[in-house]
């Protein structure tokens, strides 16, 4: 096990290698096993979930491949990085894989770098760059280090470092024009690049010069050629951080979330926010952990993804108490809401999340889960195994990336779901007059059919007025329809309950005779 992967255990996939070195043909096609589809949460109008377009498999059965990062092409496809053994010379070489809408692959290219079988590479992460090429963001470990017999057929410079941070950039068909490496980051590894605003790249990890002391969160800031700009170290000398992922934001600077306090004995971690100006200057820094309940097993809180919202603030998918959580803070990065364990349930790590179209989030794990704009569940897709990555696609629908096996000899696998089915928006007043009467309004993209409502009304004098109505509705969208309880007959107060679909509204009001009277 990977130094990098088997000290901190905080990998975004978590996917464990397993021995051996085999060099075969990539097999790629559909999978026998399925998704499992959510049932309409109850407390929504709607929010059914889509349905699969398509899923593939990348790779050699009984070897180990998984992707990390894919991300939606200008083409309509996608690029796809992780690590493969069904490629390549090395032990475990990274992978990068391009395939068209449909998921048919189109190329694939694996990066050996200096082509010694004892060394092995992963690509954390992917993106298409201004001039449709790629940048790559890679660690290489010396597997020299945990087999020693293997060391003696290595360059002497080869082993003096563990881990090492290296961007590779392509052209727009996978070919390699520059790999680089950074004097300051001997023993690193990274997790996150992404290019910025001004055609450089912004990369984020964690790392030290050394493989002596306590390895810190970096942030290092490159020119579009790779050459470095400037290097800035977070953490603390007595404990272990390390940066997930990066964004840059609306003023230029950057937003990094990771781990932080960690010694792997009595502290385990809080999930870390930090927040930079254009030089990597710290602005500010949150840290959040749980409150009750702690386990003394696994890394207990860690940010994997963070994304900055259309309100100013950010999106935190993570863990907290070896659970998944989803958490959203305000522009100064103060807590306004979490879900964790994440919608009660505690087998679902949160690996990515990100804001939808619609306002609301999209999280990525052992499935797809969508939520609203305070994190409720909407639908979710639940699958047996880890997915790390996952967007929404250009067409309302959504993709997302994992491995078909979750931790030992699995394929790169690739999900394709459409856009949610189109659904009713179905909203309704309860005014009085001579009976109770509930309008009920669809603003939504499609026809309602069979939209059940119940209005119940009690109260007068001696509570003698008891009555329930109910009944099915059909409307048309842009339409209003209008049922009524018809007349009653009483005096005093009442109180009216009105039930339409899932949603239901209370309103006090007066009966004088046959006049209802109702508080709007």
């Amino acid at each position: 096990m990977f130094k990098d992967v088997s000290k901190r255990g905080v990998v975004v996939g978590m996917l464990v290698l397993c021995l051996g070195v085999c060099i075969t043909p990539c097999i790629s096609g559909g999978l026998n096993q399925r998704p499992t589809l959510s049932t309409v949460h109850p407390q929504m109008l709607g929010g059914s979930p889509p349905k699969e377009e398509w899923n593939k498999t990348f790779g050699s059965p009984h070897l180990d491949d998984a992707a990390y990062d894919i991300q939606q092409t200008n083409d309509g496809g996608y690029i796809i990085g992780g690590y493969a053994r069904s490629y390549g010379i090395a032990y475990y070489n990274p992978w990068l894989i391009k395939i068209d809408s449909q998921g048919t692959m189109e190329w694939n290219k694996t990066f050996d770098y200096y082509s010694l079988p004892t060394r092995a590479g992963r690509i954390w992460s992917v993106q298409q760059t201004s001039d449709n090429g790629y940048i790559l963001g890679c660690t290489f470990v010396n597997m020299s280090k945990s087999n020693p017999d293997g060391a003696q057929n290595l360059p002497e410079t080869s082993r003096g470092f563990i881990n090492s941070l290296v961007l590779i950039k392509t052209d727009s068909q996978g070919h390699e024009q520059w790999n680089r490496t950074y004097a300051g980051l001997n023993y690193s590894w990274c997790y996150w690049v992404r290019q910025t605003s001004d055609g450089g790249y912004i990369v984020t990890g964690g790392g030290n010069a050394s493989s002596d002391g306590s390895p810190d969160v970096f942030l290092l800031k490159t020119s579009s050629d790779g050459s470095l700009q400037w290097l800035k170290m977070y953490g603390r000398s007595d404990m272990d951080e390390e940066g997930h992922m990066v964004q840059q934001t609306s003023d230029g600077g950057y937003i990094i979330t990771g781990m932080s306090d960690c010694n792997y004995v009595s502290d385990w971690g809080k999930m870390w926010l930090i927040k930079t100006d254009a030089s990597g200057s710290l602005v500010w820094e949150k840290k959040f952990q749980a409150t009750d309940n702690q386990v003394s097993v696994g890394l207990k809180n860690y940010g994997n993804s963070v994304q900055q919202t259309s309100d100013g603030g950010y999106i935190i998918a993570g863990i907290m108490n070896y659970e998944g959580c989803l958490l959203k803070t305000d522009a100064n990065g103060n807590e306004t809401w979490r879900k964790t364990p994440f919608l009660n349930d505690i087998s679902f790590f949160c690996y990515a999340a990100t804001q939808t179209t619609d306002g609301g989030y999209i999280a990525t794990g052992n499935g797809l889960i969508k939520t609203d704009s305070v994190g409720n569940e909407v639908w979710n897709i639940t699958i047996p195994t880890p997915f790390t990555t996952g967007q929404q696609t250009s067409d309302g629908g959504y993709i997302i990336a994992g491995s078909n096996n979750g931790y030992y000899n699995g394929d790169v696998w690739v999900i394709k779901f459409g856009k949610e089915p189109e659904i009713p928006k179905i909203s309704f007043t309860i005014s009085g007059g001579l009976g109770i009467h509930v309008k009920i309004s669809n603003d939504g993209t499609v026809n309602a059919t069979n939209t059940t409502w119940q209005v119940n009304i009690e109260g007068g004098i001696l509570h003698r007025i008891n009555k329930t109505v109910q009944g099915t509705v059909d409307v048309a969208v842009g339409d209003t329809k209008t049922v009524t309880t018809g007349t009653l007959f009483g005096l005093g107060t009442i109180h009216v309950t009105a039930i339409v679909g899932d949603t239901d509204k209370v309103v006090d009001g007066k009966q004088l005779l046959i006049l209802s009277i109702v508080k709007q």
